[in-house]
């Protein structure tokens, strides 16, 4: 059975507010060999799926420089420090959509790629959405809102125009706690 390994040193090669990149000094308890490995360190992030009452979910389209394509998702960003996930995600929801919920539910967390990255994802749902004022956009933001039908989001997943995993995760989720 695999264990944990032990990690000897740590060196910073990178970092800002948003990311770090380090290398890590690590011991094999299988082979007791050492090995570099690195791992991109990212601050905890939420996304949160939000659902009208006529059961429409409010998704965001927006240029993304990984894909370098526009993606469709759902709302979501970073835990500022000092900040809960619950907060973060009503927050994001009300900046990049304009949208509020007092019906918040956390309905998993998840890590976005544990061979690389540290940090965790919260998803949560948001019941019963409403239009609550404009969006609060930040200058490297330029997001279109859309409203979606929740019964097309299958389809759309399986044709691949969501294709951001951490969004496919979501739904997943959503599946299974209303269930």
């Amino acid at each position: 059975m695999p264990k944990k390994w032990k990690t000897l040193d740590t060196k910073q090669i990178f970092g800002n507010k948003f990311f770090g990149f380090r290398e890590d000094k690590v011991l094999s308890p299988k082979t007791d060999n050492t090995h570099p490995v690195w791992v991109v360190d990212a601050p905890t992030w939420i996304n949160i799926i939000p659902i009208t009452k006529e059961q429409k979910v409010i998704m965001t389209k927006q240029y993304r420089f990984g894909s370098q394509e526009v993606s469709l998702e759902t709302p979501g960003g970073m835990v500022d420090a000092g900040e809960d996930a619950l907060s973060a995600a009503i927050r994001e929801l009300k900046e990049e959509t304009g949208y509020g919920s007092d019906e918040v539910h956390e309905i998993g967390k998840i890590s976005p790629n544990p061979a690389l990255m540290s940090n965790d994802t919260y998803i949560y749902v948001a019941y019963n959405v409403e239009k609550i004022g404009d969006q609060q956009l930040d200058n490297m933001e330029d997001i279109e809102v859309l409203e979606i039908d929740l019964d097309k989001i299958p389809n759309l997943i399986t044709n691949g125009e969501i294709d951001h995993s951490l969004v496919i995760s979501a739904f997943y989720l959503l599946d299974q706690f209303e269930k």
